[in-house]
Formats: C-alpha cells, structure tokens, sequence
C-alpha cells in the first residue's frame, strides 16, 4: 500500500486498487459462511437440500476469495466508490442467495429468488414462499440468516472485523448503516462496528433464551431471534407468530421488537453508564408515545369489534409494535379492521422506528425534525429577520443535517409515488398498491388490501420486483443506491483505465 496513489490504480503485485471488488468479495466470504452453516443445519435435520446449499456456499466463498484477491483497498477511497461497494455488495449477495434458492428447489422462478433474497437481506419480510412449512430446515435457516446479517449489515461486519478499512471506514459505515447519524461511539471506525455487533449478538441470544423459555423448538427460536433482532419478520410458519398461540411468547416478542427498534449505539451509551442520555432523549420518548398512542387510539375505535380485554390489548400491541418497529409479524388479521386503524398503520409503516436501529422506514427523528423545521419556517414567515436553529430536544440540528433531511423527504415521497404507479400497472388495486410502495420502502413486509400477510405470491412478476427495487431502496436509504447509478460512469472509466494500466504492464 505505501506509495500507492490515484495515478498507480495497480500495485506492484499485479492486484488492482479497488475498494469496491475488495468489498463485494469480503460481502461473498461472508454470504458464504453463512450458507455452509445452512448445510450444516440441514443435515441434522433431514439432508434434503444440504448438498446444494453447501454447493452455494462454497461457490460464494470461491468467487469472494478471488475477489479478495485480485483487488486491494486504496489508500483513499472516494465517496462515489464508497456508495457504488455497498450498493453492488447488496446486488452480489442478493444473486447468490437467489440461486441458492433456486438450485434447491425452493422456487422454480429466479425472479422469485431475487425477491426473497432481496426481502430477506433488506429485512422486509415479504415473501413468495407458499407453503412455508415444509421447506428444508437449511433453506428456512438461510432465509432468516440473510435478515440476520441485513440487520446490522454486512458492511458493518466487514468494517468490524477488518481493520484495513481504517482509513475511510466511517463513510462505508454511514452509508450502510440505518439512519441519518454516523456517531461515532469509540475513536476508532472498527471499534465502533465491533462495538454495535457486540450489542447485537447480545441481544441475539437474549432472545433466543427467552424464546426457548417460552416453548419455542431451539430451532424455532434460533430462526425467530435472528428476524427478531433484525425488524426482518420472516417466520418458520405459514401463520407465523400465531402459529404459536401463547401469550408469553408473544409479550416476549413485543418486548424483543421494541427494543429491536430503539437505537443500538443508545444501548452503548446505557451500557457505560449514561442512562440518563436516555430519559433524555426525545426520539426514545417519541417513539415510545406513538406506539402507546397508536395502540391507544385503534383500541377505541376496535373497541366495539374486539372489546378492551386483555386480548383485544395484547393483539393490538403486538401489532402496532411489529408495524412501527417495522419487523412486520403477523398475530391478527388487521386488514379486518376499520379504515382508520389501517390508515394509522400505513403511516407508521412509512415512518418506522429509531435511527441507529434495525429498523426501516423514514425514522422517528427525521420526523421530529420535519415538525421543527416546519414550525421555524411559520414564524419566519411571521418574523422574516428570525434568526433560530432546528432543535430536537437538547440538539441543534446544522443546517446541512436538515437540508439533507428535506432532500430525502422529497425523495422517499417521490420513490413511494413511482412505486405506486409502477406496482398499480400490473392490475393491482390502488390501496394495495401503496400501501405494497409504504410498505416495501419502509422494510415491513405486510401491506393491506390483498397483502396483509406479506405475501405476494398471487402478484404479478413485475410488481414483485417493482417492490424488490422499492426495498433495496428504502434499506439503503436511497442515497447511496442513487449515487452509485450516478457515479457508475466515472467508475467504469477509471476500472477501464487500470485494465489498460495491467495489460501495458504485463507487455
């Protein structure tokens, strides 16, 4: 690496300078391992599918391998070429998974392999399969693997445990990880992804105990625990989280997903002893108000159709905490319920949860700091010589933040709007459509009208993968998906010129 610079994009070695082929491998290696641990599982289950998971696997592992190593990371990386690794690691991993599931048997169709790799990746957790049940126990364990490693993301994990990306780290961190911060919590880029990844584990087999506590097979729980922590959703069932029909495991599910929606490095700060940032924090409150208020507000108008007993509440909880969290379980049929309610929770599927969480959707405090911006804009308009900040609780937003804020607005309403339209052409009713475009955006799974389940398996092909584009948009965040198709031309130039650099030198 020393000496290298933007005017020798090939090392002595022969290796090209490369961040994104670095990335995509690493993302592979990653993918890989987890489908090897997928054939395992299948062959203390029933082996049915084993050798072509493990075929997968291995393929994965090989083409990463070799992308690790004809490319290595410059010792600058530039914006562009930090968006375009995280978008094409999203795309290689998604086509891998894809043809897992089609090399096994799971679906005849690529396409649906795309979508339900796509969905599991962005943690959406809508879904093709029909039935659920029945499927290889490696193929169920993949599915909800592939929400497990989207949770936090992989290119979190590669920054966590791979110190080369040091230099430039916090930008593939920022642009991959959920939300509008990129707060550092140690000095250190590594350290910080280590530190959020060590929650998560954490948090993972929390769940797992507690779910095997409830009655819950280890394989269940295990399943469950990993589209728990992830908001992802994906069930080993056809009638998911009411297969189960117990009220422990569904108040330890509330709980777990909550929580799961609620910010990570917030765990951190509570974790070395400054709770007291929590109390104050006025995203924590407000994300916990609209999930009491939500649930408050569809119980009165239920309250005729389902009653106010410790039922009626406990399954309108579950609800409002699984669409607000966006992990997207299914408990009730809520398409049942008057249009009020169902409106409540198309709108807290576009909002969605905490930023710095699992979650999807536009995030509690970009909402938060809409309302400001909006009420300093009406006194402005009073007082045009008003000089006054964006302030979300105790924190002064820069103007940067909030025009960036404004600017993804646009984008997330404009995305949701093309969504609609390009879902509803392939005669899918109107409140079906958006409420697909809300929800795929969002990362929820479940819609309303003919998609209350999260199932789009009576959906038109082009509508699965209209949604599947809505998702890989709203789990990047937009941004970094629109940059790297912007920044695709100056990439490909500079990948043209050092081909022609390796191929002078060879001569």
């Amino acid at each position: 690496m020393a000496g290298t610079s933007q005017n020798q994009p090939v090392t002595r070695s022969g290796r090209v300078e490369s961040v994104v082929l670095h990335i995509v491998g690493l993302a592979l290696i990653i993918g890989g391992l987890g489908m090897v641990v997928s054939a395992a599982i299948d062959i203390s289950d029933s082996a049915t599918q084993a050798l072509e998971i493990l075929a997968c696997g291995v393929g994965s592992l090989a083409i990463g391998f070799l992308f690790n190593r004809v490319s290595v990371v410059p010792e600058r990386i530039d914006t562009s070429s930090v968006f375009a690794a995280v978008a094409f690691s999203w795309v290689a991993l998604t086509l891998v998974s894809a043809v897992l599931y089609v090399v096994t048997g799971t679906f005849d169709s690529f396409a649906d392999g795309v979508f339900e790799s796509v969905s599991g990746f962005t943690t959406t957790g809508a879904t093709v399969l029909d039935p659920i049940e029945g499927t290889a126990h490696g193929v169920l364990f993949w599915r909800s693997t592939t929400q497990w490693l989207g949770g936090m993301g992989v290119i979190v994990l590669v920054v966590a445990v791979l110190p080369v990306l040091g230099v430039g780290g916090m930008d593939l961190l920022a642009a991959e990880a959920p939300g509008p911060s990129d707060e550092r919590l140690t000095p250190r880029v590594r350290f910080t992804a280590q530190r959020l990844w060590a929650i998560y584990v954490g948090f993972t087999l929390a769940i797992i105990g507690a779910y095997v506590i409830g009655g819950m097979s280890v394989f269940d729980a295990v399943n469950h625990a990993f589209t728990t922590i992830s908001t992802g959703g994906f069930s080993t069932y056809d009638d998911s989280f009411a297969h189960f029909g117990s009220t422990y495991l569904e108040w330890a599910a509330v709980v777990s997903m909550f929580a799961a929606g609620a910010s990570f490095p917030m765990y951190y700060r509570v974790l070395r002893g400054r709770s007291i940032r929590l109390f104050r924090s006025m995203e924590a409150g407000t994300y916990l108000g609209i999930v009491l208020v939500g649930t408050a507000i569809i119980l009165i108008v239920n309250r005729v159709e389902v009653g106010v007993g410790h039922g009626a509440v406990r399954e309108t909880l579950f609800t409002v905490v699984s669409i607000s969290s966006t992990t997207g379980y299914g408990l009730i049929d809520f398409t049942q319920w008057a249009v009020a309610p169902q409106t409540l929770l198309l709108i807290m599927m576009a909002m969605g949860a905490m930023a710095g969480s699992t979650a999807g959707g536009f995030k509690v405090i970009r909402v938060l700091g809409i309302m400001r911006f909006a009420r300093r804009e009406l006194l402005r308009a009073l007082h045009p010589e008003l000089v006054r900040p964006v302030r979300v609780g105790r924190s002064i937003l820069e103007e940067r933040v909030v025009n960036r804020i404004m600017g993804f607005f646009v984008m997330f309403l404009g995305t949701i709007l093309v969504a609609t339209v390009t879902i509803a052409a392939f005669e899918v009713d109107l409140v079906t459509a958006l409420s697909a475009a809300v929800s795929s955006i969002g990362n929820v799974g479940p819609a309303l009208g003919e998609l209350g389940s999260g199932n789009y398996t009576n959906v038109d092909t082009g509508a699965d993968m209209a949604a599947a584009a809505t998702m890989l948009l709203g789990r990047l965040e937009i941004y970094p998906v629109l940059l790297a198709v912007a920044a695709f031309p100056r990439w490909r130039a500079r990948w043209d010129a050092q081909n022609r650099v390796r191929r002078s030198a060879r001569r």
